[in-house]
């Protein structure tokens, strides 16, 4: 009689620029890169955030770890077609469907941490386009919006609800 053995395996440890679980880009990490954030590892669409003039109740936090529930804030309450917060959520890669449209602070880390504010050599890992807007699911008011530059400065700025900016699509593992 023989016994089989098993080699233990335990969790994944990530690091920024590691290829994600999804096969996203990691961007951020935590409990000793057991946890993080991966984002798509090319642009979805340029489209409007949605529903200029309307205040999405919810939609409002900054912090990372709250994209997601900003995402389902936005879907909840604006149903017009092909804005940001639906081609993220709609988004799919390696059979993952749990994509969302990041908060700001998020959107920050991936600025610096895996676009054109990471050092060498992680600098663009992500392929964003230089000097282009995308869209945060952190809302300001009914009409504005946070968005993060891709530059070499990184600015977060206010624009408005009506623009086509970049949406580029995150997950949390």
């Amino acid at each position: 009689m023989w016994q089989q053995q098993y080699l233990a395996v335990g969790p994944c440890h990530y690091v920024i620029g590691d290829t994600g679980p999804a096969g996203g880009i990691v961007f951020y990490v935590t409990d000793g890169g057991i946890h993080g954030l991966e984002a798509a590892p090319v642009d979805q669409s340029r489209a409007p955030w949605g529903c200029d003039g309307t205040a999405i109740t919810g939609a409002d936090s900054h912090t990372v770890g709250s994209g997601a529930q900003n995402t389902l804030d936005i879907l909840a309450g604006c149903n017009e077609a092909g804005i940001a917060a639906k081609v993220a959520d709609d988004y799919t890669l390696n059979g993952y469907s749990d994509w969302f449209l990041p908060s700001i602070d998020e959107l920050t880390f991936m600025w610096a941490n895996i676009g054109q504010g990471a050092a060498a050599p992680l600098t663009n890992a992500g392929g964003f386009v230089a000097n282009f807007a995308y869209w945060s699911s952190s809302e300001i008011s009914s009409n504005y919006v946070w968005v993060q530059y891709f530059n070499q400065n990184g600015n977060t700025v206010i624009l408005g609800k009506f623009n086509n900016n970049g949406v580029r699509a995150i997950r949390a593992f």
